[in-house]
């Protein structure tokens, strides 16, 4: 064991730098030296971001869910199995909500009337839609429509 003084933090950042993201998986050029924050001993060189990261999550399942820090790696296993079944094939409410403030955001113009055409819009309708609102709401119905559509099938 040995105490890592302050001005060396950058060396040893650099000197144990791995090539990728041991959080995230990916290549990184902002690096930091992390440390688990109750016993303050080095875990090794993260991203910032995943150090953001695995900062939050931890903070959250020991402060807001009230676990055991020797649980957490049980719990993230856990929540990876959960993330790997297969969503049920219901759309929740909010859900909708969520697609349809992204296809407003983030499409452009013509990109929502290519995605409403993928939908089965018909002409009449999409001649209706003078603007984001009118093809936000068409969006919406057409969605609701496939759904229940898919699920009668």
């Amino acid at each position: 064991m040995m105490y890592l003084k302050h001005n060396q933090i950058a060396q040893f950042r650099e000197d144990f730098t791995p090539e990728e993201c041991p959080v995230l998986l990916r290549e990184s050029n902002d690096w930091c030296l992390d440390h688990d924050h109750q016993t303050g001993l080095v875990r090794g060189v993260l991203s910032r971001e995943g150090n953001s990261l695995l900062g939050k999550v931890e903070n959250f399942y020991l402060n807001m869910c009230r676990g055991k820090k020797s649980d957490l790696p049980i719990v993230l296993r856990a929540m990876a199995d959960y993330l790997d079944f297969p969503a049920m094939k219901v759309m929740h409410p909010i859900g909708l909500t969520q697609l349809v403030k992204r296809f407003g955001r983030d499409l452009t113009a013509s990109e929502q009337v290519d995605k409403l055409k993928g939908l089965g819009a018909d002409e009449e309708n999409l001649d209706a839609c003078k603007n984001e609102k009118t093809r936000k709401l068409y969006y919406r119905q057409l969605l609701i429509q496939s759904y229940n559509n898919q699920n009668n099938e």
